[in-house]
């Protein structure tokens, strides 16, 4: 095989397998096939395909819209940017149940409900997408993605009529929180590493980014009328087996790993060495400053939507460096320490501001933000100076 075509991020499916379309006859159905979410990152979300069953000649295969390829020049670093394009691939039904088997995850179908002429434009428009000249898209995780190409396929062909008559009232965000919540450390990646993009108002048709309410949505929606997908026609084809819940007691979450490091701080504030405080002022800032270079990358060099306007870096700042260079070299760092009343009066509005703030931060980065509010006190000599008086007034009223 030439090249080799893998499926990521929000799109599973078997192994890419070159496929025949199947030849034109009357026992063809065509249906949206929706695989359930898995446990690894790149399956939470779930999956959407078409699937076209030929009975007559015994055909089944899937047109994919969640693949790339991996032999692509330079792969890694347009996948960084977001230049890397994915592409409409075919594969054979069975692979894709037998890897959903193996995962306990479960696939449900939804046959449409066309005439013959319509299956047939429809086919016809799968085989044209999938030649090689046309199968490439700029993916995007919330517009362009496995499931966002189908609804916007089905709406181009069809006069879709979604009936929404009652729209929740969400955000791109929301709605990815409530698919993490089992999975705290994704969930907190993912608040990461969107930025203002993702707390936009979803509408209904917006919502269908997510292969679950692609599913639910169309089997609302009408054309011309007529129900899109046939009722008695939705089944499910692999049963999700059920999951054992951990017997953890206190599971080790973002907010407890959080909540250590801010206790660590005070430690270290109020009985630490001036060595300890170097060394973990070091750190804390020096990793947190490396990560805010990360998050201007991706919202100042990379074509991906979703993390433009990053606000983490408020409290995740690029220019925590310059305090790791003031921390390693004792003699300039009085050069920088304006720099710590700067940090200190950014991350107190940020604070205060929190409920009303544009962007929704990730609730575990407030003991985080809460250390460095404490650290940056410390380094301009502000606790040393709440402490000597609160000394003071003792020996004061002591005597």
């Amino acid at each position: 095989m030439k090249n080799l075509v893998l499926i990521i991020t929000l799109c599973l499916s078997g192994s890419w397998l070159a496929a025949q379309s199947p030849e034109r006859s009357n026992d063809i159905t065509i249906s949206l096939i929706t695989g359930s979410p898995g446990k690894d990152l790149y399956a939470i979300f779930g999956h959407s395909a078409i699937r076209v069953r030929d009975d007559r000649t015994e055909q089944d295969i899937l047109y994919n819209y969640g693949t790339f390829d991996f032999d692509t020049p330079n792969f890694y670093w347009k996948f960084m940017r977001g230049k890397l394009p994915y592409m409409l691939s075919v594969d054979r039904t069975g692979d894709l149940f037998r890897y959903y088997v193996r995962e306990g995850r479960s696939i449900t179908e939804q046959t449409l409900n066309l005439t013959d002429a319509q299956e047939e434009q429809l086919i016809q428009y799968l085989q044209w997408n999938h030649q090689p000249e046309n199968r490439a898209y700029l993916y995007d995780f919330f517009y362009n993605n496995c499931a966002t190409v189908i609804r916007d396929l089905l709406e181009q062909k069809y006069a879709v009529d979604y009936h929404a008559d009652a729209v929740r009232d969400v955000t791109f965000r929301q709605l990815l929180d409530e698919k993490l919540a089992k999975a705290p450390w994704s969930d907190f990646g993912i608040d990461l590493i969107l930025g203002l993009p993702a707390d936009q108002k979803a509408d209904f048709r917006h919502q269908m980014f997510l292969p679950d309410h692609l599913s639910q949505n169309l089997a609302k929606a009408t054309m011309n009328g007529t129900p899109l997908i046939r009722e008695q026609h939705t089944k499910t084809l692999v049963q999700k087996m059920p999951v054992v819940e951990s017997n953890s007691m206190i599971p080790f979450t973002p907010l407890l790993f959080f909540i250590i490091i801010a206790a660590l701080a005070f430690t270290i504030t109020f009985t630490g060495s001036s060595r300890m405080k170097d060394i973990y002022d070091f750190m804390l800032f020096g990793i947190l400053g490396i990560a805010g270079a990360f998050l201007l990358f991706m919202w100042f060099g990379t074509d991906h939507v979703a993390t433009k306007n990053n606000w983490n870096v408020l409290w995740m700042n690029p220019l925590y460096l310059l305090t790791v260079i003031g921390i390693a070299g004792a003699q300039q760092f009085n050069r920088i320490r304006t720099l710590f009343v700067i940090y200190t009066v950014i991350l107190l509005l940020l604070l205060l501001s929190w409920n009303w703030f544009p962007q929704q931060m990730n609730v575990a980065v407030i003991p985080i933000i809460i250390a460095l509010i404490v650290r940056s006190l410390d380094r301009i000599g502000v606790i040393e100076k709440l402490f000597k008086k609160a000394t003071s007034g003792k020996l004061q009223a002591a005597r």
